[in-house]
């Protein structure tokens, strides 16, 4: 016997796997800061909304409009929203960072001065 889910299904699916999404938080940081960058068009603004209140929820910090920074590994989780949302690479990326000027705010947010 054999199962599978229609389109519908599987976006149905994939609704529920990202509201179950966390971040793990280590309790060390390793301190290299994950750059999440996207660049999605206008006519899909709905599909870019969507995707900045998920980054939000999951306790991702807004560096700018399309630009959202995490302490944390957090590449299973954008995969999942990649794949949900049917973005591909060029249209999000993850940068893996030693240092971002002025981040004092973004270690505040995180309260990264106490896991150092």
């Amino acid at each position: 016997m054999y199962i599978s889910l229609s389109k519908e299904g599987k976006k149905l699916a994939g609704k529920y796997q990202i509201d179950d999404l966390v971040i793990p938080k280590p309790k060390k940081w390793d301190g290299r800061w994950r750059i999440l960058i996207f660049d999605i068009p206008d006519k899909y603004k709905i599909k870019r909304e969507a995707l900045r209140g998920k980054l939000k929820e999951l306790g991702l910090f807004q560096l700018q409009k399309s630009v959202w920074i995490c302490p944390y590994n957090f590449q299973n989780e954008v995969e999942v929203l990649r794949d949900f949302f049917s973005l591909s690479r060029d249209e999000m990326q993850i940068v893996l960072a030693y240092a971002i000027e002025n981040d004092g705010e973004a270690r505040n947010f995180f309260k990264l001065n106490s896991l150092k």
